[in-house]
């Protein structure tokens, strides 16, 4: 790809598509401080997986449809997982010899406890079928993975051929023991989306290809978004649950802190913070809508790498952390729905997100699902661009950034002292 036309093409996204409200700068005085997709599938011994592709993967196992790859797993027992992969495209996939165990209800990794997980038979030719081994008795406890879960909570591997870069890696379920029934709850039916998790992934599977397919002709990537639009409109109007839309109060931002912040140490002191911005968008760093409209945005903490060696002020920005924030009100049950970058995802499932809340809005830092690793995030962005220095150096820049943000968002989120908050409530944690 011609990095120069790129570069050119991504500075002419149209205004309606891109908002920039404010730049999080400080004044002249000393700087102050200023969890993945859901997944619905029935509990069996062979469970379909789904994947997900993103469009910057070069060279890798990317723009798949569900027709082109299928896995499923099967416990064989002494922590033995057999995975039955389909791989009816013309690239060959090589798994790498690394996963990730979820549980579902909790969406928390499963750490493990010492060794390493085995595997064999990682590579699958294309247009063929193989049985990848994996063995996990050397690195989990397998009599407490054997216990059995409730019928609604199960686990689920996520693994990859690129480093666990998003759109470069498969969640597949696994069950280790047959699950305890729950029950139905007369008082408290289950809603129609919950009793139907096919018509969820459906949903997801039909948004995906918009994220997939990325064009240079500014006129074309808005038509495709427009499509986009049209698109959620008819499918979220199948469900008869209640999506609720993400929010951008003006009011509610970063407020700096007492402590010092020092992000790169080539910077003087007192232009830290002017390393970094703060802008309200509707969409990504790859010009996707990651919400129903243009009227979904969500704040966007980003860090400015330079045009040129040495400079320290100015430069392009690249988007880390995207905090989406809803007004309570507009939430009437933990079983509403939230639509980020194509996943739909209960605000139960939303709650491991969660870093902050008072009595008019609740804010989650959902960065996770635009990305899983943030150097092969940074290197890809910074890839397509002309105009931009990137060394070492300005790695640890961005990487301190992404480390005191996230770390610290939700002690930093507040309201600017020259708005009044919408309910007149103050900060709060």
């Amino acid at each position: 790809m011609n990095t120069k036309k790129f570069s050119e093409a991504m500075n002419e996204v149209g205004d309606k598509y891109y908002e920039e409200a404010i730049t999080y700068k400080k004044n002249t005085k000393k700087p102050k401080a200023a969890k993945w997709g859901v997944i619905a599938a029935s509990i069996t011994a062979a469970v379909f997986c789904f994947f997900t592709t993103t469009v910057f993967a070069f060279g890798l196992f990317s723009s798949l449809s569900g027709d082109d790859l299928s896995l499923w797993a099967d416990y064989e027992g002494d922590g033995v997982v057999s995975v039955q992969v389909e791989n009816r495209s013309d690239k060959d996939l090589n798994f790498q010899p690394d996963l990730k165990l979820m549980r579902w209800r909790t969406g928390e990794e499963v750490e493990p406890l010492s060794g390493k997980v085995s595997f064999s038979n990682t590579q699958i030719p294309a247009h063929s079928s193989g049985t990848m081994v994996i063995d996990l008795s050397d690195a989990y406890d397998m009599a407490l993975l054997e216990k059995p879960l409730s019928d609604d909570d199960w686990y689920y591997f996520v693994l990859t051929n690129n480093n666990f870069m998003f759109g470069q890696d498969w969640m597949c379920t696994v069950e280790f023991s047959q699950p305890v029934p729950t029950g139905k709850k007369d008082p408290q039916p289950v809603a129609p989306a919950e009793a139907d998790p096919e018509t969820i992934t459906k949903i997801m599977e039909e948004l995906r290809p918009y994220f997939e397919n990325y064009t240079l002709d500014v006129r074309e990537r808005n038509q495709l978004a427009d499509d986009y639009q049209k698109l959620c409109q008819r499918l979220l109007g199948q469900l008869n649950v209640k999506v609720v839309s993400s929010v951008s109060p003006m009011e509610l931002t970063l407020i700096d802190r007492d402590e010092d912040v020092l992000f790169d140490v080539t910077v003087p002191e007192d232009m830290q913070l002017q390393l970094t911005g703060l802008h309200r968008r509707s969409t990504d760093g790859y010009d996707k809508l990651f919400g129903a409209s243009v009227e979904e945005s969500a704040m966007v903490l980003s860090a400015y790498i330079p045009h040129r060696k040495g400079e320290t002020d100015g430069g392009a920005d690249i988007p880390l952390i995207y905090i989406f924030m809803y007004d309570v009100n507009d939430i009437e049950s933990s079983q509403d729905y939230a639509l980020i970058r194509g996943q739909l995802m209960t605000f139960e499932q939303m709650e491991q997100y969660r870093v902050y809340e008072d009595g008019q809005y609740v804010c989650y830092d959902a960065t996770d699902l635009f990305y899983t690793d943030l150097r092969r995030y940074v290197e890809s962005m910074v890839s397509q661009r002309s105009d931009v220095y990137f060394d070492e150096q300005i790695w640890e820049r961005v990487q301190n950034i992404y480390n005191y943000y996230r770390e610290n968002m939700g002690t930093l989120l507040g309201y600017r002292a020259d708005i009044e908050p919408a309910s007149g409530e103050g900060l709060g944690p």
